[in-house]
């Protein structure tokens, strides 16, 4: 059988890399084909309209293409509850099962139980973007309390180290805090590689991203890997 297959991501490459590995051994094991249709730094929360490549997808599906639809967890196909369910239904109308290949389960939306699920995931779903958004709210504004200025900067002046810490403290990945501070992930990465080893902070942006392990100052773990911060 011939699967779409769902990935989306609004942060990094690397979860996109995690989710295909997902996705085609889960079609591996089951003797299945996928056509991975991608979302790259696309909220969840974007309106339907405006996503094309769902848009595709949603047609090549009603067009009889495939046989069914196949992603590493509901919250790739949105982070809305309405939204869940506007294409979830128009799928099930198209004759499409949908499978989440993390737990190998298939949403059933012509049953009482499965819509409860389709409705209980979709929930989780939309909590957990209000959660993270929360969170990064909450970072910002303890930034600002603090007097850490942050935004556009010059090549040629210092970034705070510390604006560095207390964004990674609550939970910021490299990308938000390198828009936040207007410069290069690889540059937030060479300024904690250089405070791990007690070096100046005067970056350069450096022409390669450091492979940095991690870093623990005061009881605050700095890892090189990017949370998602699915949108």
């Amino acid at each position: 059988m011939t699967y779409a297959a769902k990935i989306r991501g609004s942060t990094t490459k690397q979860d996109l890399e995690s989710q295909k590995h997902t996705l085609q051994e889960w079609a591996d094991k089951n003797g299945h084909t996928i056509v991975f249709f991608e979302e790259f730094a696309t909220s969840g929360r974007k309106v339907l309209e405006e996503r094309e490549n769902m848009q595709e997808l949603l047609t090549r599906c009603e067009s009889g293409e495939f046989e069914g639809l196949v992603v590493v967890e509901i919250s790739r196909l949105g982070r809305s509850i309405k939204m869940i369910y506007d294409i979830v239904e128009r799928l099930s109308k198209a004759g499409i099962k949908i499978v989440l290949a993390n737990s190998n389960t298939t949403l059933d939306y012509n049953t009482l139980e499965g819509r409860a699920l389709i409705g209980g995931l979709a929930l989780a779903a939309d909590i957990e973007w209000m959660l993270i958004s929360e969170r990064n709210k909450r970072g910002r504004e303890k930034i600002k309390r603090e007097g850490i200025k942050v935004g556009r900067r010059r090549s040629e002046e210092k970034i705070s180290i510390t604006a560095i810490l207390t964004m990674r403290a609550t939970g910021l990945s490299y990308r938000q805090i390198s828009n936040e501070l207007n410069c290069s992930p690889p540059t937030i990465m060479r300024m904690l590689r250089r405070y791990k080893d007690g070096q100046k902070s005067n970056v350069t942006e450096p022409n390669q991203i450091d492979n940095t392990s991690h870093i623990k100052d005061n009881g605050v773990t700095l890892n090189n890997k990017c949370k998602e911060a699915s949108r």
